[in-house]
């Protein structure tokens, strides 16, 4: 699991049928002093977390797979929970 912040949206006009509908956020992930720590990373959103929210972001691919159900997704990458 990874600290991160929603820093924008991924849209695109064609992507695999399992993320078709599904919010794909631009997420950075964080150190312990909140400074941006790594590249982003694209992550699925199931949870309604907008621009600028802090979130937990997991690396499962097979929790991602499970979620968007389609074991052949390319999917890693999901949110997991809004930080308040």
């Amino acid at each position: 699991m990874i600290h991160c912040l929603v820093v924008g949206h991924a849209v695109s006009m064609h992507c695999h049928p399992s993320l078709a509908g599904r919010k794909m956020l631009l997420c950075q992930p964080l150190d312990a002093n909140k400074a941006p720590s790594g590249a982003p990373l694209v992550a699925v959103d199931c949870f309604g977390a907008g621009l600028h929210s802090e979130v937990f972001v997991s690396t499962d691919g097979i929790g991602a797979r499970h979620l968007v159900h389609d074991n052949k997704s390319p999917v890693r990458h999901f949110i997991q929970g809004v930080i308040d």
